[in-house]
């Protein structure tokens, strides 16, 4: 038994679940909390606003698969937030959200200062609101809420805790750990005897399986079956192992991974929710008859698609079983995996993809090919939303698990700088590369401060195309013309140096060298490459501005006219 404060038992708390590092900025509402923090073990780093503190946060347990933890003050604090918290939501990343409680003194009055339902405001993007009174032991509920983020499936908790009780002091029995969820072992052997039983399968991991990569390659090579993962997971078997046969809406092409799917007679999805980003917009097929799905969650299993075997499980227990189990060698001729391996291997070259500076083509893949032999096997690049993101997904081979990082299902900008640095703090052994456009590096630039003072090594790679990339493009392709995208990019070189951070410019054939030296470096280097339109783009926006100009001369109704007209035509 002792004696403590409320703020103090949150400590506690936090140093006995082994929590390393949080991210938050102080208030009036938590200056005793910070003060503990201070008394602590734990790291506190202070970003510069909640939106960064909730993305450092969701990098660091992206990387580690632990809960990230985020520190707000209740109003402002709160709000500014929440970005970085649904994309934990959407993207299942564990996050404990402690925030302070909206002021509730003096209750008969209105209109209290930062009075807001934080808790109504929270509850559709968070797995639960925790809300202790000032008599409960506040060390109890965050044990409650650490095991809340991460099981089933993983997602953000919000702890609310008043300034009252993180200053009242009480005595407190001594903290003991949240038991975990029994797993029932004939649902594993159900799993374990369809593998069995199946000629021709396939395994499709998800961001669920991203700790047991060692399993993952026992079990492919038992079995000599293809392999296909999430873009959450990509890495979890190395992407130039010959069994991994990827998939990447943005790179592979959807009808080959049907088609691979048809001649498969077993289709075992571990660890997936089979979300909208993972099934190329739910293009994907699956057949009932020959899917088995198995997840952490109740929630997830069978969702969006029907299973012939739906269980619940968690895929680490799953994954130790099957390997225990010794499924036979699959009947896939080397010759039959040779061939999907072909058709897989055909990147899907958009065209609209931008001139990149770097290298002698001057083009995505050559950009990522380079980048990609610059790096260590085990790097971590962070992306954040945008036309990079397509391509790097696209040309970009990961050869170790969270070896790729992005925003998937709410695809916020401003999300890959603060990821990086709470990803390197998490893993500062492995090399960490963001790389970003400039409108995502306007929004979080200043970032590069708190990495700076924390003592971060972190290579930050920007494309300069002065616009908004993306929405650029899709304005050129269906109108010809843009509006609304222009940026203003200021001088990266001199922005760098006013942060104490180095600089770099790509040149016409050295990404390669630029990256590899920077990587060398401690602290943080900016890498400034030069983005710019190709003939293929410029066509485009041709064609799509001729196509305007003639639906505006002639209306609608002779367009119509018209392709009736052509459709006649072709059936003659």
């Amino acid at each position: 038994m002792k004696t403590q404060t409320g703020a103090a038992r949150i400590c506690e708390a936090l140093e006995k679940a082994n929590v390393r590092c949080v991210f938050g900025l102080p208030g009036t509402q938590t200056v005793e909390l910070f003060e503990a923090l201070r008394r602590s073990s734990v790291r506190t780093v202070v970003p510069s606003n909640e939106l960064s503190a909730a993305f450092m946060a969701g990098g660091w347990a992206r990387v580690t698969g632990e809960p990230g933890v985020l520190l707000t003050i209740p109003g402002p604090g709160f709000t500014w937030a929440l970005t970085g918290v649904a994309e934990a939501r959407l993207d299942s990343i564990p996050l404990l959200h402690i925030s302070g409680a909206p002021a509730s003194a003096p209750p008969d009055k209105r209109f209290r200062q930062q009075e807001l339902a934080q808790a109504a405001i929270a509850t559709p993007m968070v797995k639960a609101v925790i809300e202790p009174d000032d008599d409960s032991d506040l060390g109890v509920a965050l044990l409650e809420c650490l095991a809340l983020a991460r099981s089933g499936e993983p997602g953000p908790v919000l702890l609310q805790v008043s300034s009252t009780s993180l200053s009242r002091e009480r005595t407190y029995a001594a903290l003991q750990p949240v038991p975990l969820a029994a797993i029932n072992p004939l649902a594993l052997e159900s799993v374990c005897a369809r593998l069995r039983d199946a000629r021709r399968p396939i395994l499709m991991m998800g961001q669920g399986t991203n700790k047991f990569a060692e399993s993952i390659r026992t079990l492919v090579d038992q079995v000599r079956a293809p392999l296909l993962t999430t873009p959450s997971a990509r890495g979890v078997l190395p992407e130039d192992h010959p069994l991994n046969f990827g998939f990447d809406p943005f790179a592979a092409s959807i009808r080959d991974v049907n088609e691979l799917v048809k001649s498969s007679d077993l289709i075992l999805v571990v660890g997936c929710k089979l979300a909208h980003s993972g099934t190329a917009g739910f293009q994907l097929e699956l057949p009932v008859d020959r899917l088995v799905h198995v997840d952490a969650s109740t929630d997830v299993v069978g969702a969006n698609y029907r299973a012939s075997l739906g269980v619940v499980a968690d895929a680490g227990d799953l994954l130790r079983a099957l390997v225990a189990s010794a499924p036979a060698r699959s009947s896939w001729t080397e010759d039959e995996l040779e061939a999907w391996r072909v058709r897989f291997a055909v990147r899907t070259k958009g065209s609209r993809e931008s001139r990149i500076a770097g290298t002698s083509a001057a083009d995505a893949r050559g950009f990522f090919e380079a980048l990609r032999r610059a790096m260590p096997i085990d790097a971590i690049l962070v992306l954040d939303s945008g036309s990079h993101q397509i391509v790097a997904r696209r040309y970009y081979r990961v050869l170790t698990p969270r070896g790729l990082i992005t925003p998937t299902n709410l695809q916020s900008m401003g999300f890959a700088i603060p990821t990086a640095i709470g990803a390197k703090l998490a893993e500062p052994k492995r090399a960490v590369v963001a790389l970003l456009g400039d409108g995502g590096f306007a929004m979080t630039a200043l970032e590069l401060l708190t990495a700076v003072r924390e003592k971060v090594s972190l290579v930050v790679i920007v494309f300069v195309d002065g616009a908004f990339g993306q929405i650029r493009m899709q304005q050129l392709a269906n109108y010809g013309v843009s509006y609304g995208v222009a940026l203003e990019t200021p001088d990266l070189r001199l922005l760098a140096e006013s942060i104490g951070a180095r600089h770099e410019m790509v040149g016409d054939n050295d990404a390669e060298s630029v990256v590899r030296c920077a990587l060398g470096h401690s602290g943080v280097t900016v890498i400034e490459v030069r983005v710019g339109d190709t003939l293929a783009i410029r066509r485009t926006a041709a064609v799509a501005r001729a196509r305007d100009v003639t639906r505006r001369l002639t209306g609608p109704g002779v367009l119509r006219f018209a392709k009736q007209l052509i459709r006649g035509l072709r059936r003659r």
